[in-house]
């Protein structure tokens, strides 16, 4: 066996490097596969581990560019989308805008405090933004810009603007006031209302005036009552008006109503755009992790291990969108959950409504219930419900809901660095306090495929699902760009998405700690790299791999022309490698054999890049078929299909293997026919698991696949 190695070094392909893949590729009816990839990035060159720096992002189709919060510099920076191989992953802002600057030529008396959300009018190239004033109590303001940043109109609105957005149609732009109580509670301190402000636009943008919707009507005892009936959850001896806090608003696609999330409060109210007026304000209950399907890994104990538990979770929603299927309202819930700490710690008027308890040797943070309305006395609450949320916006039932998905996956994929902090790599690190975190969803459509991706703050990375049936949405993907080798590095905490429309559909990921944003391809294509590349890249051409795990190998595997990167400067590492993409490597490793006849199968064509291998590869036994009829040439490859296709190709080669051991915690998820070749992997020390685990059914990454072909090459 040696003779195939350079030296013995143990490369084991640990899931805890690898920035991830989904299980497999998924696909349509009308043929289209969905696969969430890198395609371009954006460095603001700030990091702020307490994030804020490149948190909200919009896409404008006006000029093909995406607009950039930077809580850092303060101010919107506009990235143009019009980008090549060259510059795709140092994309640079074509324009900065320094809002606070504008303002002071309509109010110099306004104190500057905060620039929170962006949003891009539907049919003008108009971009809004939300500013808050410095002092928690004041107004403030909704900005109005031509996308080249020319000042059209600033329109004062209530306290603490947190987010902005325009009604599908462009005729109205909404605020949502969080009018949270910053300062604490006490007799001589303020804690302004919360409130919506509607501004009726027109095409000019000029003389524009806010119109503002706040929450007095549920004021009397009565409906204040009958708030908390429906689960809404309120401060004790406080009125609603003042306890509701916005904290982010949708308009529907007929732009008929608003949807209003109110996080802290765990409520979503309803508000009627024809006449301005709150229709409801419903609760949205607790998640029984006691039920099955709603595990969760609740104890820092170091381990990543999902279990139930006889707790509830607040859904507490950040990031909601919504979408109409059939002519019916649905709105979508990213449910991060949320404290209260207000005020200077140490005095009077401070507040916090979390209490630490240790059980079983492990912290957890648990909902401090005593100064609230809405709860059942002798349960235990936490925060948040670590998934995300359809909901029918006429009732306020939640039709679906994504139960333990993604603790689940991103515990199979991430098992040494499970629920890690976004400014700290360390397992178990967010177990006991809101885990994932999903911060923000955003709704995007393919053809006639309905999508949401939810972007998860803590770990990282974002979560594709479709949800075309809002209640049977199925999961599609999940894309991690972090770099777990530092605390932070890569991509790190996801707060702001936007879907770009059009042929080529993208999402754009602002986030909040690492200052990058990223566009990613949501279709998979065939990828260029299995075409026989040309030359021998240099240390430096890939700049996705310069500090990732697997650097080396993929330096020799690309330096021995087996395989290159996706781009000139691209590699991909972390993308799954396919079946296609394994026979094809595999049959160059054997000088590019042809195969004696082209195999039938219906979904590999004659003349397709891999149509030789495949034939070759499945003649040989090398490997198998995905049944009678296809190949499946575009499905990631398997960790176990892939140690079979590695042992059956030494095989062919005149390798002998003496008889593996079983020493997999996992074993029995190992098929029986598969048991030998990956045993003998392990020996060699070819390829081994991760954690006392083999995951046998984890999509492979290109990254993993050069570890193994690495070690092959004389």
């Amino acid at each position: 066996m040696s003779k195939y190695l350079t030296s013995k070094t143990l490369f084991a392909l640990t899931m805890a490097g690898a920035v991830t893949v989904a299980p497999s590729i998924s696909a349509d009816a009308a043929g289209n596969e969905y696969k969430l990839s890198l395609d371009a990035r954006y460095d603001s060159g700030v990091q702020n581990a307490d994030g804020g720096t490149t948190e909200i992002v919009a896409y404008n189709k006006h000029n093909h560019s995406t607009y950039v919060v930077n809580g850092e510099t303060k101010k919107v920076e506009a990235v143009s989308l019009n980008y090549n191989a060259e510059n795709a992953l140092s994309l640079k802002p074509f324009l900065s805008i320094d809002i606070a600057d504008l303002l002071k030529t309509v109010d110099a008396n306004f104190q500057y405090g905060d620039l929170t959300s962006i949003a891009v009018h539907p049919t003008q190239n108009v971009i809004a933004a939300s500013v808050q004033a410095e002092g928690y109590n004041d107004y403030g303001y909704a900005v109005f810009l031509t996308g080249e940043g020319k000042l059209l109109s600033a329109v004062k609105v209530e306290a603490q603007p947190d987010n902005i957005a325009f009604s599908p149609d462009g005729t109205k732009a909404l605020t949502s006031n969080e009018g949270e109580p910053r300062e604490g509670y006490g007799a001589n301190i303020v804690d302004p209302q919360g409130s919506i402000s509607v501004i009726a636009l027109q095409k000019s943008f000029e003389n524009l005036q806010a119109e503002t919707i706040n929450f007095e009507a549920f004021d009397s005892a009565e409906k204040r009552a009958q708030l908390v009936a429906d689960g809404v959850i309120l401060k004790k001896d406080t009125k609603p008006s003042v306890d509701l806090e916005p904290e982010y608003t949708v308009v529907s696609e007929d732009s008929k109503f608003a949807y209003v999330a109110m996080q802290e409060n765990n409520a979503i109210a309803k508000i009627d755009l024809t006449s301005n007026e709150v229709v409801s304000i419903k609760g949205l209950g607790f998640k029984d992790h006691s039920v099955k399907g709603n595990e969760i890994d609740l104890r820092k104990d170091d381990q990543a291990k999902l279990q139930n538990e006889d707790v509830f979770g607040i859904y507490m929603p950040d990031g909601i969108a919504t979408y109409s299927v059939n002519g019916k309202n649905y709105i979508v819930t990213a449910n991060e959950g949320d404290g209260r700490e207000w005020g200077e710690e140490d005095t009077e008027n401070f507040h916090l409504n979390e209490a630490e308890k240790e059980i079983d040797g492990n912290e957890i943070v648990f909902y401090d219930t005593t100064d609230y309305d809405g709860f059942q006395e002798g349960k235990d609450y936490i925060f948040g419900g670590r998934s995300f949320s359809i909901i029918d916006a006429d009732t306020m039932e939640i039709v679906f809901d994504s139960g333990s998905d993604f603790e689940r996956i991103t515990a199979e994929l991430y098992p040494e660095t499970f629920n890690s902090s976004n400014d700290k790599v360390k397992l178990d690190n967010r177990s006991g306090k809101k885990g994932p975190e999903p911060e923000d969803v955003k709704i995007g459509k393919i053809g006639d495929e309905v999508f949401a991706f939810i972007g998860l703050e803590r770990i990282g990375g974002v979560m594709m699902y479709n949800i075309t049936n809002p209640t049977k949405a199925k999961f599609v993907d999940y894309l991690n760009m972090r770099d777990f080798s530092e605390d932070i590095a890569g991509d790190v905490s996801p707060e702001g998405l936007s879907f770009v429309t059009g042929d080529n559909p993208q999402l754009i990921v602002g986030h909040e700690v690492s200052g990058t944003v990223s566009v990613l391809n949501l279709l998979a294509k065939d990828q260029p790299v299995e075409e026989k590349p040309e030359g021998k890249p240099t240390s430096t051409q890939f700049k996705d791999i310069q500090k990732h795990w697997a650097k080396d190998a993929i330096m020799q595997v690309t330096a021995a022309e087996l395989f290159n990167g996706v781009t000139d400067t691209t590699f991909a590492p972390n993308k799954s490698f396919t079946r296609a993409q394994a026979a094809v490597v595999l049959n160059r490793m054997m000088g590019g054999a042809e195969a004696s006849k082209l195999a039938a199968f219906k979904d590999v064509k004659k003349n397709a890049y891999y149509a030789n291998a495949i034939s070759w590869a499945t003649e040989k036994g090398i490997m198998t078929a995905n049944n009678a009829s296809t190949f499946a040439p575009n499905k990631s490859i398997t960790r176990e299909d892939f140690a079979v296709a590695i042992y059956n190709y030494l095989l062919q080669t005149g390798e002998t293997f003496e008889k593996g051991t079983a020493t997999y915690k996992d074993d029995a998820k190992i098929s029986k026919q598969a048991k030998q070749a990956i045993y003998a992997l392990q020996a060699e020390g070819l390829m081994v698991g991760s954690n006392d685990k083999f995951n046998p059914q984890k999509a492979l990454s290109r990254a993993e696949a050069a570890t193994v072909l690495a070690q092959l090459i004389k």
